[in-house]
């Protein structure tokens, strides 16, 4: 490969997260039975009209000002027209001659910390196909699918790198789940990617053929395909033979690409203006009004958390890499501004909790309100952070108890009543005489000495910052 490099271009296909489709009324669910989310215009029915849903244009504007592109206030559609099981009207309602978006950007950290600009060439707005699946030679058709609002964004070919590539879906994944333009999982398909592909000789100005990997549902997957088809092209070209322009799918099984079909030309679409849907210009106070109130962006939220809230690097990380988690985080600390605390409990213990049954924070109990309890439990010292992890896994199970009763019912209280602490200690101080006259020259192991006493004679259930107040002030009175 040091004779080569690698061109990469990425399209990748968004569901917008509307609850109605782009140009018709059928619902928007995913995962419910086959052919139960459609309308008449979804199947194409002779006589219905396509509209045009206002939600989808917002979710579209707001990914267009994201990745600062210029956004065209003109909307228009085209029908791109081509025949396939999964498209029943024989047309795809699209933008081919007029993307909402075009000519942007977006910066990405690689795995060394370098950054780079990938230029985006368009964004346009579409409806979506049916779902096909094939089986025992018969192939079934879901039409739940068939019409959902997506976005397809166009990057120019310039990544260099599977590692250019992967970073690149990761940052725009991560852009367009914080907006709330879509929920961005690739494996249920509501974010899909094709890669295309081609290498040239160092030095070439020419682009040679490239080669079309549709539908990757995964960033490992990308990779391995990267890999796969640079590897199996530089060998064609090795060999004096020509890479054909061609379609390819990737099996994760094998971690080879293989060969769908030949690639179409653009112009076999026959596109032409969709006459059904006259021009729309948007208006550009309702446009502005729109990107003013845009979410805010993951590296937004990146800057506060670790210049305002304290956070690392690290934990604000992984906190942004899911957006519930990160709601959840933000929901607490509103309630109880204990940054680091919470951002703590929330990536290690509670988190653990999670992957040990396989569970997401929808699926249990615990809230803001009462992680925020149980957060404030252990700021007065009620609790210690030993019997936080005791009280932890009730709360995540059951919210019939508050964390203040839980602690109550088991006892776990930790003692802060100076007379009983000062009884606890007088016999630990008299067993521990000979060890006192050290206190002058080494006071840190004689009180921490007494403290581990202390902690041993009552299970660890005493506060330890009114105790080690109270064995410093005894024991300068004995020595």
């Amino acid at each position: 490969m040091n004779n080569f490099e690698i061109i990469i271009g990425i399209e990748n296909h968004v569901e917008l997260k509307t609850k109605s489709k782009m140009f018709g009324l059928g619902p928007v669910s995913y995962g419910e039975t086959p052919n139960t989310m459609i309308s008449e215009v979804d199947l194409g029915y002779p006589g219905t009209l396509p509209s045009v849903n206002k939600k989808g244009i917002e979710l579209a504007i707001l990914a267009v000002n994201a990745l600062n592109m210029k956004i065209e206030t003109l909307l228009t559609f085209d029908r791109k027209n081509y025949f396939y099981p999964d498209l029943v009207k024989g047309f795809q309602i699209t933008q081919q001659f007029n993307p909402i978006g075009s000519e942007g950007n977006l910066e990405i950290t690689l795995p060394n910390g370098e950054k780079k600009n990938i230029l985006i060439e368009r964004l346009h707005i579409e409806e979506d196909t049916a779902k096909q699946t094939h089986k025992n030679n018969l192939t079934y058709i879901d039409y739940n699918r068939s019409g959902v609002g997506l976005i397809e964004i166009v990057t120019k070919p310039v990544m260099r790198s599977a590692d250019e590539a992967c970073a690149y879906v990761e940052k725009l994944r991560e852009v367009l789940l914080f907006l709330g333009v879509s929920d961005v999982k690739m494996n249920e398909g509501s974010l899909r990617t094709d890669l295309n592909i081609s290498i040239r000789p160092i030095g070439s100005k020419e682009f040679s053929n490239k080669v079309e990997v549709k539908n990757m549902n995964s960033i490992s997957n990308m990779r391995k395909a990267i890999e796969f088809e640079v590897k199996r092209q530089t060998e064609i070209i090795m060999s004096n033979s020509i890479v054909e322009q061609e379609t390819r799918r990737f099996d994760d099984t094998t971690g080879q690409t293989i060969s769908m079909r030949s690639k179409a030309d653009a112009l076999d679409y026959k596109y032409f203006r969709e006459p059904n849907i006259m021009p729309i210009q948007l208006d550009d106070n309702w446009v502005k009004k729109v990107i003013a109130e845009s979410p805010e962006l993951a590296d937004q939220k990146r800057v506060k958390y670790v210049e305002e809230f304290g956070l690392s690097i690290s934990d604000a990380n992984i906190i942004l890499t899911n957006l519930e988690i990160t709601k959840f985080f933000e929901e607490t600390i509103n309630l109880i501004p204990s940054y680091s605390k919470v951002a703590n409990y929330l990536i290690t213990d509670i988190q653990s909790e999670l992957n040990k049954n396989n569970k997401e924070l929808k699926d249990i109990k615990l809230t803001p309100f009462n992680f925020a309890q149980m957060i404030e439990l252990i700021e007065k010292s009620i609790i210690s952070s030993k019997h936080a992890k005791t009280i932890l896994p009730i709360i995540i199970e059951s919210n019939h108890e508050t964390p203040l009763e839980i602690v109550e019912r088991m006892n776990l209280k930790l003692i802060s009543d100076e007379k009983t602490i000062t009884n606890l200690l007088e016999p630990i101080l008299e067993a521990n005489k000979e060890l006192l006259p050290q206190y002058h020259e080494r006071p840190e192991r004689v009180t921490k000495t007494i403290m581990g006493q202390l902690m041993k004679v009552t299970g660890g259930n005493v506060n330890p910052d009114v105790s080690m107040s109270i064995i410093i002030k005894l024991v300068e009175q004995k020595v």
